[in-house]
């Protein structure tokens, strides 16, 4: 009776453990978004995030909660965007093609100094015109306005080193330095006048991956494991007395 006595109170143990390990961590994940924005002191911030180049500023993340659990990765995803506009007359004696190139080079550094990451957006456009028609106005058969330019790229990397995880992990922001240099140009005959004009605009994604910590389930949860057990060891405990008269 002894032996079934003690197999009963393991199997109460058993039980209350069970319970009391169920909220055991799985892995999970955090993402924060952000846009840069130059906050000028001598114009209004953009509506639609887009800054004339050249830029070196700040781009600002959200840093990891350690109390959430140990961050095991981060994933960043870099968008780098260009737009212009541009003007070119041609002012050869013979018709002509221009072609104009929106290009610049995007840098996430992490610490300053030390590139993370480096995009480097072109687009291309064509243009036929005809010979000079004497009038410098960008317009005409000879000249052209163009506005709309566009060009952009997408970069992801996800970071298990832990020396750089230390970098997001507390309060407050994780600060990256954003740069942006214009490699725009418009080529053509000898005789051409342009203009161009490159605008940058950045946005950052970041996702900590990580491992929570272990919830403990509720006293009182455990508490209900334990009296089952102990109401089981009661039932057997009857039927041992009733058994032994």
């Amino acid at each position: 009776m002894t032996t079934k006595l003690f197999q009963t109170l393991a199997a109460a143990t058993t039980l209350a453990g069970i319970v009391a390990t169920a909220g055991a961590a799985n892995a999970a994940s955090l993402s924060y978004s952000t846009q840069y924005q130059y906050k000028p002191t001598d114009e209004a911030a953009s509506a639609d995030g887009y800054y004339i180049t050249d830029i070196k500023d700040t781009i600002s993340v959200q840093k990891f909660n350690s109390a959430l659990g140990t961050l095991k990765s981060v994933t960043i995803e870099f968008i780098g965007n260009l737009k212009g506009d541009a003007g070119f007359e041609n002012r050869s004696n013979n018709a002509a093609t221009v072609l104009v190139n929106l290009a610049g080079t995007l840098n996430l550094q992490l610490p300053e100094g030390v590139d993370r990451f480096e995009l480097n957006p072109e687009q291309s456009y064509s243009y036929t015109v005809a010979r000079r028609d004497g009038v410098l106005d960008y317009g005409g058969t000879s000249g052209r306005t163009v506005a709309g330019l566009s060009a952009g790229i997408t970069e992801t990397k996800t970071f298990a080193d832990s020396s750089f995880l230390q970098y997001f992990l507390g309060q407050g922001t994780t600060d990256f330095t954003f740069l942006a240099t214009a490699n725009s140009s418009i080529s053509g005959p000898g005789n051409l006048a342009s203009y161009v004009t490159t605008l940058a605009s950045a946005n950052v994604n970041v996702t900590y991956n990580y491992d929570p910590k272990a919830v403990p389930e509720p006293s009182a949860a455990i508490g209900l494991g334990l009296v089952a057990g102990i109401g089981l060891m009661s039932q057997r405990r009857k039927s041992w007395l009733k058994a032994s008269n």
